[in-house]
Protein backbone atom coordinates (compact mmCIF):
# COMPACT_ATOMS: atom_id res chain seq x y z
CA UNK A 1 0.00 0.00 0.00
CA UNK A 2 1.47 3.60 -1.00
CA UNK A 3 1.35 5.69 1.50
CA UNK A 4 1.06 9.00 -0.14
CA UNK A 5 -1.42 10.90 -2.22
CA UNK A 6 -2.75 9.64 -5.83
CA UNK A 7 -2.08 12.87 -7.33
CA UNK A 8 1.43 12.47 -6.29
CA UNK A 9 1.53 9.36 -8.41
CA UNK A 10 2.71 8.98 -12.22
CA UNK A 11 2.91 12.50 -12.68
CA UNK A 12 5.95 14.39 -14.63
CA UNK A 13 7.26 16.44 -12.03
CA UNK A 14 8.67 19.94 -12.65
CA UNK A 15 12.08 21.44 -10.92
CA UNK A 16 13.43 24.40 -10.01
CA UNK A 17 16.53 25.10 -8.11
CA UNK A 18 17.34 26.30 -4.55
CA UNK A 19 17.41 30.24 -4.10
CA UNK A 20 21.40 30.90 -4.24
CA UNK A 21 21.60 34.62 -4.78
CA UNK A 22 20.40 37.71 -3.17
CA UNK A 23 17.13 38.95 -5.24
CA UNK A 24 15.19 42.35 -5.55
CA UNK A 25 11.95 42.51 -6.91
CA UNK A 26 8.41 43.93 -7.16
CA UNK A 27 6.57 40.64 -5.77
CA UNK A 28 7.41 37.70 -3.55
CA UNK A 29 4.90 34.98 -3.38
CA UNK A 30 5.99 32.72 -0.44
CA UNK A 31 4.01 29.64 -1.41
CA UNK A 32 4.21 26.94 -4.14
CA UNK A 33 0.46 26.05 -4.02
CA UNK A 34 -2.96 26.48 -5.41
CA UNK A 35 -3.18 29.76 -4.05
CA UNK A 36 0.35 31.05 -5.18
CA UNK A 37 0.75 29.69 -8.35
CA UNK A 38 -2.54 30.92 -9.57
CA UNK A 39 -1.50 34.55 -8.21
CA UNK A 40 1.64 33.95 -10.17
CA UNK A 41 -0.19 33.27 -13.40
CA UNK A 42 -2.58 36.22 -13.15
CA UNK A 43 0.60 38.50 -12.79
CA UNK A 44 2.33 36.91 -15.35
CA UNK A 45 1.29 39.51 -18.01
CA UNK A 46 2.49 42.77 -15.82
CA UNK A 47 5.08 44.50 -15.85
CA UNK A 48 5.93 43.88 -12.54
CA UNK A 49 8.91 41.70 -11.99
CA UNK A 50 7.64 38.81 -9.64
CA UNK A 51 9.42 36.04 -8.03
CA UNK A 52 7.59 32.53 -5.66
CA UNK A 53 9.58 30.89 -3.75
CA UNK A 54 8.11 26.80 -2.25
CA UNK A 55 9.53 25.60 1.02
CA UNK A 56 9.66 22.14 -0.38
CA UNK A 57 8.50 21.09 -4.05
CA UNK A 58 5.73 22.82 -6.41
CA UNK A 59 2.64 21.03 -5.51
CA UNK A 60 3.60 18.90 -3.57
CA UNK A 61 1.95 20.26 -0.29
CA UNK A 62 -1.92 20.43 0.89
CA UNK A 63 -2.97 20.97 -3.08
CA UNK A 64 -1.72 17.20 -3.32
CA UNK A 65 -3.55 15.86 -0.69
CA UNK A 66 -6.86 17.24 -1.49
CA UNK A 67 -9.73 15.69 -3.06
CA UNK A 68 -9.78 17.66 -6.33
CA UNK A 69 -13.33 18.63 -6.42
CA UNK A 70 -14.79 22.36 -8.19
CA UNK A 71 -17.89 22.45 -6.33
CA UNK A 72 -19.99 25.21 -4.73
CA UNK A 73 -21.67 22.60 -3.29
CA UNK A 74 -20.17 22.54 -0.15
CA UNK A 75 -22.09 20.61 2.96
CA UNK A 76 -23.03 22.82 5.92
CA UNK A 77 -21.11 25.95 5.11
CA UNK A 78 -23.81 28.02 3.50
CA UNK A 79 -26.13 27.06 6.83
CA UNK A 80 -23.01 28.59 9.21
CA UNK A 81 -23.12 32.16 6.73
CA UNK A 82 -26.75 32.65 6.95
CA UNK A 83 -26.00 32.38 10.84
CA UNK A 84 -23.14 34.20 11.42
CA UNK A 85 -23.78 36.93 8.80
CA UNK A 86 -27.06 37.07 6.26
CA UNK A 87 -28.37 36.35 3.37
CA UNK A 88 -26.53 38.71 1.62
CA UNK A 89 -23.50 37.18 2.34
CA UNK A 90 -23.77 33.62 2.07
CA UNK A 91 -24.74 34.97 -1.11
CA UNK A 92 -22.20 35.91 -2.53
CA UNK A 93 -19.73 33.48 -0.92
CA UNK A 94 -21.88 31.31 -3.22
CA UNK A 95 -21.20 33.55 -6.59
CA UNK A 96 -17.42 33.77 -5.69
CA UNK A 97 -17.49 29.99 -5.97
CA UNK A 98 -19.57 29.80 -9.37
CA UNK A 99 -16.79 32.31 -10.30
CA UNK A 100 -14.44 30.35 -8.97
CA UNK A 101 -15.13 27.34 -11.00
CA UNK A 102 -15.95 29.51 -14.43
CA UNK A 103 -12.19 30.94 -13.64
CA UNK A 104 -10.42 27.24 -13.40
CA UNK A 105 -12.37 25.79 -16.42
CA UNK A 106 -11.77 29.14 -18.75
CA UNK A 107 -7.87 28.91 -17.68
CA UNK A 108 -7.71 25.43 -18.15
CA UNK A 109 -9.37 25.87 -22.28
CA UNK A 110 -7.38 28.63 -22.61
CA UNK A 111 -4.01 27.03 -21.87
CA UNK A 112 -4.66 24.13 -23.13
CA UNK A 113 -3.65 22.22 -19.43
CA UNK A 114 -4.43 18.50 -19.52
CA UNK A 115 -5.68 17.61 -15.86
CA UNK A 116 -8.23 15.37 -16.50
CA UNK A 117 -11.33 17.83 -16.15
CA UNK A 118 -14.64 16.53 -15.82
CA UNK A 119 -17.88 18.22 -15.76
CA UNK A 120 -19.72 16.50 -12.94
CA UNK A 121 -23.15 16.93 -10.83
CA UNK A 122 -22.31 17.10 -7.14
CA UNK A 123 -24.43 15.76 -4.64
CA UNK A 124 -24.65 16.42 -0.53
CA UNK A 125 -26.88 14.06 1.75
CA UNK A 126 -27.56 13.57 5.11
CA UNK A 127 -27.85 10.19 6.98
CA UNK A 128 -29.35 11.70 10.22
CA UNK A 129 -33.16 12.30 11.03
CA UNK A 130 -31.97 15.71 12.91
CA UNK A 131 -30.32 17.02 9.26
CA UNK A 132 -33.06 16.54 6.75
CA UNK A 133 -34.65 20.22 7.19
CA UNK A 134 -31.53 21.74 7.65
CA UNK A 135 -30.43 20.40 4.05
CA UNK A 136 -33.90 21.45 2.66
CA UNK A 137 -33.41 24.53 3.67
CA UNK A 138 -29.67 25.03 2.15
CA UNK A 139 -31.82 23.23 -1.50
CA UNK A 140 -34.20 26.93 -0.48
CA UNK A 141 -31.15 28.98 -0.37
CA UNK A 142 -29.69 27.70 -3.25
CA UNK A 143 -32.90 28.00 -5.45
CA UNK A 144 -33.55 31.76 -4.20
CA UNK A 145 -30.00 32.39 -5.90
CA UNK A 146 -31.40 30.79 -9.59
CA UNK A 147 -29.70 27.31 -9.12
CA UNK A 148 -31.58 24.10 -10.35
CA UNK A 149 -31.44 21.34 -7.48
CA UNK A 150 -32.93 18.34 -7.16
CA UNK A 151 -33.50 15.47 -5.16
CA UNK A 152 -31.31 12.10 -5.69
CA UNK A 153 -30.38 8.85 -3.88
CA UNK A 154 -27.24 7.21 -4.38
CA UNK A 155 -26.18 3.23 -3.52
CA UNK A 156 -22.93 4.18 -2.22
CA UNK A 157 -23.88 5.70 0.92
CA UNK A 158 -26.76 5.24 3.22
CA UNK A 159 -28.43 8.53 3.00
CA UNK A 160 -32.06 9.62 4.25
CA UNK A 161 -32.57 12.93 2.08
CA UNK A 162 -29.62 13.87 -0.77
CA UNK A 163 -30.01 17.04 -3.23
CA UNK A 164 -27.76 17.36 -6.39
CA UNK A 165 -26.23 20.60 -8.70
CA UNK A 166 -24.85 20.81 -11.61
CA UNK A 167 -22.08 22.34 -13.55
CA UNK A 168 -19.51 21.39 -10.96
CA UNK A 169 -16.11 19.70 -11.66
CA UNK A 170 -13.75 17.15 -11.27
CA UNK A 171 -10.05 17.26 -11.80
CA UNK A 172 -6.55 16.44 -11.30
CA UNK A 173 -5.06 19.35 -8.89
CA UNK A 174 -1.35 18.87 -9.21
CA UNK A 175 -1.52 18.67 -13.48
CA UNK A 176 -3.57 21.85 -13.04
CA UNK A 177 -0.71 23.77 -11.23
CA UNK A 178 2.01 22.39 -13.58
CA UNK A 179 -0.17 23.71 -16.48
CA UNK A 180 -0.79 26.87 -14.62
CA UNK A 181 3.33 27.04 -14.45
CA UNK A 182 3.82 25.98 -18.34
CA UNK A 183 1.81 28.92 -19.54
CA UNK A 184 3.69 31.45 -17.03
CA UNK A 185 6.98 30.52 -18.65
CA UNK A 186 9.04 31.83 -15.36
CA UNK A 187 12.11 31.33 -14.40
CA UNK A 188 12.01 32.97 -11.29
CA UNK A 189 10.92 30.20 -9.14
CA UNK A 190 13.13 28.54 -6.25
CA UNK A 191 11.80 25.25 -4.53
CA UNK A 192 13.80 24.37 -1.22
CA UNK A 193 13.56 27.59 -0.23
CA UNK A 194 11.99 28.66 3.08
CA UNK A 195 11.66 32.02 4.05
CA UNK A 196 12.74 32.46 7.87
CA UNK A 197 11.95 36.09 8.53
CA UNK A 198 10.35 38.80 7.20
CA UNK A 199 10.97 42.39 8.18
CA UNK A 200 9.91 45.87 7.01
CA UNK A 201 12.08 48.01 4.95
CA UNK A 202 11.88 51.78 3.79
CA UNK A 203 10.68 50.68 0.53
CA UNK A 204 8.65 47.45 1.30
CA UNK A 205 9.89 44.40 3.10
CA UNK A 206 13.37 42.58 2.89
CA UNK A 207 12.92 38.48 3.25
CA UNK A 208 15.73 36.17 4.97
CA UNK A 209 16.24 32.82 3.86
CA UNK A 210 19.03 30.90 6.28
CA UNK A 211 21.55 31.90 3.73
CA UNK A 212 19.93 34.89 1.47
CA UNK A 213 17.88 37.82 1.44
CA UNK A 214 14.84 38.91 -1.33
CA UNK A 215 13.77 42.94 -1.19
CA UNK A 216 10.60 43.17 -2.28
CA UNK A 217 7.55 45.76 -2.36
CA UNK A 218 4.62 43.45 -2.23
CA UNK A 219 4.35 40.04 -0.58
CA UNK A 220 2.44 37.24 -1.04
CA UNK A 221 1.90 34.45 2.10
CA UNK A 222 0.59 31.87 0.41
CA UNK A 223 1.57 29.04 2.69
CA UNK A 224 -1.65 27.51 3.54
CA UNK A 225 -1.04 28.65 7.52
CA UNK A 226 1.07 31.79 8.07
CA UNK A 227 4.36 30.99 10.13
CA UNK A 228 3.77 34.04 11.86
CA UNK A 229 1.62 35.31 14.78
CA UNK A 230 1.36 38.83 14.30
CA UNK A 231 -0.48 41.12 13.07
CA UNK A 232 -3.19 39.13 12.88
CA UNK A 233 -3.21 36.94 15.82
CA UNK A 234 -4.03 33.79 13.83
CA UNK A 235 -4.21 30.90 16.74
CA UNK A 236 -6.96 32.20 17.56
CA UNK A 237 -8.65 33.33 14.81
CA UNK A 238 -8.69 29.78 12.94
CA UNK A 239 -8.91 25.98 13.73
CA UNK A 240 -7.54 23.11 12.24
CA UNK A 241 -9.28 19.89 10.89
CA UNK A 242 -7.50 16.81 9.81
CA UNK A 243 -9.42 14.46 7.44
CA UNK A 244 -7.76 10.77 6.34
CA UNK A 245 -8.13 9.68 2.35
CA UNK A 246 -7.31 6.59 0.26
CA UNK A 247 -7.71 5.54 -3.35
CA UNK A 248 -8.82 2.13 -4.55
CA UNK A 249 -9.54 0.55 -7.56
CA UNK A 250 -13.47 0.43 -8.46
CA UNK A 251 -15.74 0.53 -11.23
CA UNK A 252 -18.35 3.30 -10.46
CA UNK A 253 -20.18 5.89 -12.37
CA UNK A 254 -19.16 9.92 -12.44
CA UNK A 255 -19.48 11.12 -8.96
CA UNK A 256 -18.60 13.73 -6.84
CA UNK A 257 -20.60 14.03 -2.66
CA UNK A 258 -20.14 14.98 0.56
CA UNK A 259 -22.12 14.38 3.90
CA UNK A 260 -23.67 17.62 5.26
CA UNK A 261 -22.26 17.48 8.42
CA UNK A 262 -20.78 14.99 11.05
CA UNK A 263 -19.07 12.99 10.55
CA UNK A 264 -17.89 13.88 7.42
CA UNK A 265 -17.57 11.59 4.31
CA UNK A 266 -16.63 12.78 0.63
CA UNK A 267 -16.73 10.39 -2.20
CA UNK A 268 -15.45 11.22 -5.99
CA UNK A 269 -13.75 8.87 -8.87
CA UNK A 270 -10.86 9.37 -10.68
CA UNK A 271 -10.25 7.38 -13.55
CA UNK A 272 -10.46 3.73 -11.95
CA UNK A 273 -10.38 4.86 -8.79
CA UNK A 274 -12.92 5.79 -5.85
CA UNK A 275 -11.38 8.68 -3.90
CA UNK A 276 -13.17 8.08 -0.15
CA UNK A 277 -12.61 11.02 2.88
CA UNK A 278 -13.29 10.54 6.51
CA UNK A 279 -13.11 10.83 9.52
CA UNK A 280 -12.15 14.27 10.11
CA UNK A 281 -11.65 16.11 13.55
CA UNK A 282 -10.34 18.86 14.55
CA UNK A 283 -6.39 18.39 14.60
CA UNK A 284 -5.58 18.47 18.18
CA UNK A 285 -8.90 16.96 19.43
CA UNK A 286 -7.13 13.48 18.86
CA UNK A 287 -3.77 12.10 17.77
CA UNK A 288 -4.07 8.57 17.50
CA UNK A 289 -3.49 8.89 13.55
CA UNK A 290 -3.05 5.14 13.20
CA UNK A 291 -6.72 4.61 14.85
CA UNK A 292 -8.19 6.93 12.69
CA UNK A 293 -6.59 4.92 9.93
CA UNK A 294 -7.52 1.89 10.55
CA UNK A 295 -11.13 3.45 11.02
CA UNK A 296 -11.11 4.50 7.68
CA UNK A 297 -10.13 1.09 5.88
CA UNK A 298 -13.04 -0.90 7.95
CA UNK A 299 -15.30 2.13 6.02
CA UNK A 300 -14.01 1.76 2.94
CA UNK A 301 -14.30 -1.74 3.26
CA UNK A 302 -17.53 -1.77 4.19
CA UNK A 303 -18.28 -0.13 0.75
CA UNK A 304 -16.35 -2.66 -1.03
CA UNK A 305 -13.41 -0.58 -1.49
CA UNK A 306 -9.59 -1.83 -1.11
CA UNK A 307 -7.19 1.13 -0.79
CA UNK A 308 -3.81 1.25 -2.92
CA UNK A 309 -3.10 4.78 -1.05
CA UNK A 310 -3.50 5.74 2.23
CA UNK A 311 -2.81 9.68 2.97
CA UNK A 312 -4.09 12.97 5.25
CA UNK A 313 -4.68 16.39 5.06
CA UNK A 314 -5.38 19.35 7.16
CA UNK A 315 -7.68 22.26 6.36
CA UNK A 316 -7.36 25.75 8.45
CA UNK A 317 -11.33 26.78 9.18
CA UNK A 318 -12.05 30.18 9.89
CA UNK A 319 -14.20 31.01 12.90
CA UNK A 320 -16.72 32.75 10.77
CA UNK A 321 -16.87 30.66 7.59
CA UNK A 322 -14.97 33.15 4.81
CA UNK A 323 -11.36 32.63 3.51
CA UNK A 324 -8.99 34.91 4.87
CA UNK A 325 -7.94 36.98 1.72
CA UNK A 326 -6.41 40.20 1.43
CA UNK A 327 -3.98 43.16 2.39
CA UNK A 328 -3.11 42.61 6.10
CA UNK A 329 -0.62 45.45 6.30
CA UNK A 330 0.33 47.54 3.58
CA UNK A 331 1.97 45.76 0.92
CA UNK A 332 1.95 42.55 3.11
CA UNK A 333 -1.04 40.03 1.28
CA UNK A 334 -2.52 36.86 2.80
CA UNK A 335 -4.46 33.67 1.23
CA UNK A 336 -5.83 31.43 3.79
CA UNK A 337 -8.42 29.61 5.56
CA UNK A 338 -10.19 28.00 2.97
CA UNK A 339 -12.82 25.68 5.34
CA UNK A 340 -11.62 22.45 3.54
CA UNK A 341 -12.50 23.85 -0.09
CA UNK A 342 -9.38 25.28 -1.55
CA UNK A 343 -9.61 24.51 -4.62
CA UNK A 344 -12.36 26.79 -6.07
CA UNK A 345 -10.50 29.50 -2.83
CA UNK A 346 -7.48 28.90 -3.80
CA UNK A 347 -8.17 29.51 -7.57
CA UNK A 348 -9.94 32.88 -6.20
CA UNK A 349 -7.55 33.74 -4.13
CA UNK A 350 -5.30 33.92 -6.98
CA UNK A 351 -6.87 36.06 -8.85
CA UNK A 352 -7.77 38.45 -5.74
CA UNK A 353 -4.40 38.88 -4.31
CA UNK A 354 -3.15 39.83 -8.30
CA UNK A 355 -6.12 42.11 -8.34
CA UNK A 356 -4.52 43.75 -5.25
CA UNK A 357 -1.04 44.46 -6.56
CA UNK A 358 -2.53 45.86 -9.91
CA UNK A 359 -4.86 48.12 -8.43
CA UNK A 360 -7.80 46.81 -9.69
CA UNK A 361 -10.95 46.10 -8.48
CA UNK A 362 -12.82 42.97 -7.25
CA UNK A 363 -15.87 42.33 -6.05
CA UNK A 364 -14.94 40.27 -3.07
CA UNK A 365 -12.15 42.11 -1.48
CA UNK A 366 -14.46 43.32 1.64
CA UNK A 367 -15.85 39.87 1.70
CA UNK A 368 -12.69 38.00 2.57
CA UNK A 369 -10.46 40.80 4.49
CA UNK A 370 -8.18 39.37 6.69
CA UNK A 371 -8.61 42.26 8.50
CA UNK A 372 -12.34 42.00 9.09
CA UNK A 373 -13.92 41.07 12.58
CA UNK A 374 -17.46 40.43 14.30
CA UNK A 375 -18.83 38.61 16.93
CA UNK A 376 -18.98 34.87 15.73
CA UNK A 377 -15.35 35.39 15.41
CA UNK A 378 -14.17 36.86 18.92
CA UNK A 379 -16.62 34.10 20.53
CA UNK A 380 -14.65 31.09 18.47
CA UNK A 381 -11.60 32.70 18.84
CA UNK A 382 -11.51 32.12 22.66
CA UNK A 383 -12.49 28.25 21.81
CA UNK A 384 -9.07 28.27 19.40
CA UNK A 385 -7.39 29.42 21.95
CA UNK A 386 -7.72 26.52 24.39
CA UNK A 387 -7.73 24.34 21.36
CA UNK A 388 -4.18 25.25 21.13
CA UNK A 389 -3.15 24.67 24.56
CA UNK A 390 -5.03 21.21 24.13
CA UNK A 391 -3.16 19.74 21.84
CA UNK A 392 0.11 21.49 23.77
CA UNK A 393 -0.60 19.16 26.35
CA UNK A 394 -1.82 16.43 24.55
CA UNK A 395 1.83 16.84 22.78
CA UNK A 396 3.21 16.46 25.93
CA UNK A 397 1.38 13.30 26.96
CA UNK A 398 1.64 11.16 23.96
CA UNK A 399 4.23 7.88 23.21
CA UNK A 400 4.57 5.54 20.56
CA UNK A 401 6.35 2.03 21.71
CA UNK A 402 8.43 3.08 18.60
CA UNK A 403 10.05 5.94 19.44
CA UNK A 404 12.92 6.27 21.73
CA UNK A 405 13.75 9.64 23.60
CA UNK A 406 17.40 11.20 24.47
CA UNK A 407 19.26 14.31 25.32
CA UNK A 408 21.89 15.83 23.00
CA UNK A 409 23.58 18.61 24.07
CA UNK A 410 20.75 19.76 26.31
CA UNK A 411 17.91 18.84 24.03
CA UNK A 412 15.74 16.09 23.87
CA UNK A 413 15.49 14.36 21.24
CA UNK A 414 13.44 11.22 19.29
CA UNK A 415 15.25 8.40 17.86
CA UNK A 416 12.85 5.99 14.98
CA UNK A 417 14.69 3.34 14.04
CA UNK A 418 13.62 1.14 10.67
CA UNK A 419 15.01 -1.02 8.37
CA UNK A 420 17.33 1.85 6.93
CA UNK A 421 19.03 2.95 10.27
CA UNK A 422 17.81 5.51 13.06
CA UNK A 423 16.03 8.75 12.44
CA UNK A 424 17.25 11.39 14.99
CA UNK A 425 14.64 14.47 15.22
CA UNK A 426 14.61 17.60 18.08
CA UNK A 427 11.16 17.10 19.85
CA UNK A 428 9.89 20.54 19.63
CA UNK A 429 8.29 21.98 16.58
CA UNK A 430 9.86 25.50 15.65
CA UNK A 431 6.54 27.38 15.37
CA UNK A 432 5.66 27.75 19.10
CA UNK A 433 7.71 25.07 20.77
CA UNK A 434 4.55 22.37 20.72
CA UNK A 435 5.65 18.79 21.52
CA UNK A 436 5.62 16.95 18.36
CA UNK A 437 3.98 13.52 17.41
CA UNK A 438 4.91 10.32 15.68
CA UNK A 439 2.75 9.56 12.90
CA UNK A 440 3.28 5.68 12.41
CA UNK A 441 0.84 5.47 9.52
CA UNK A 442 2.38 8.10 6.97
CA UNK A 443 5.98 8.15 8.95
CA UNK A 444 5.90 11.72 9.49
CA UNK A 445 6.44 14.07 12.97
CA UNK A 446 3.32 16.15 13.06
CA UNK A 447 2.25 19.39 15.60
CA UNK A 448 -1.00 19.03 17.55
CA UNK A 449 -1.18 22.55 18.06
CA UNK A 450 -0.89 23.99 14.45
CA UNK A 451 -0.11 21.36 12.35
CA UNK A 452 3.62 21.60 11.04
CA UNK A 453 4.83 18.41 9.13
CA UNK A 454 8.09 17.37 9.23
CA UNK A 455 9.55 13.59 7.49
CA UNK A 456 10.96 10.93 8.90
CA UNK A 457 14.18 12.78 8.98
CA UNK A 458 13.08 16.31 10.33
CA UNK A 459 12.46 18.19 7.01
CA UNK A 460 9.42 20.46 6.77
CA UNK A 461 7.03 19.67 4.73
CA UNK A 462 4.37 21.56 6.16
CA UNK A 463 4.40 24.85 8.04
CA UNK A 464 3.71 27.18 10.06
CA UNK A 465 7.15 26.05 10.97
CA UNK A 466 9.34 27.24 8.54
CA UNK A 467 12.69 25.45 9.64
CA UNK A 468 13.97 21.46 9.46
CA UNK A 469 14.26 19.42 12.87
CA UNK A 470 16.52 17.22 11.67
CA UNK A 471 19.57 16.87 14.28
CA UNK A 472 22.35 18.71 12.79
CA UNK A 473 20.07 21.38 10.90
CA UNK A 474 19.51 25.20 12.01
CA UNK A 475 17.04 25.06 14.84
Amino acid sequence: MKRYSIWKDNIEEVSYQKLDQDLTTDVLIIGGGMTGINTLYHLRESNLKVVLVEQNKIGMGVTANSTGKLTYLQDHLYNKLLTNFDFEVASSYLKSQREAIQLASDIIKKNSIDCDLVQSNSYVYTSQDKEIEKLKDLKKFLEKNGIYVFEDTNSMVESKYMIGVEDTYLFHPVKFLFGLLKACSSRNIYEDTSIVKIEEEKDGYVCFTEERKIHAKWIVIATHYPYFNLPMVFPVKASLEKSYLSASLKEMELLSLISYDNPFISIRNYQDYCIYLSNSHKNNAKVDDEKHFRELLKKANDLGLNPEYLWSNIDIMTNDGLPYVGEIKEGLLLGTGYNTWGMTNGILAGKLLSDLILKRKNAYQVLFDPKRVNSSMVIQGVMDGYYSLEGYIKGLLSKSDKISYQKEDGKQIAVYQDEEGEHKVYTKCPHMGCRLIFNEVEKTWDCPCHASRFDIDGKCISGPANRDIGIGENN
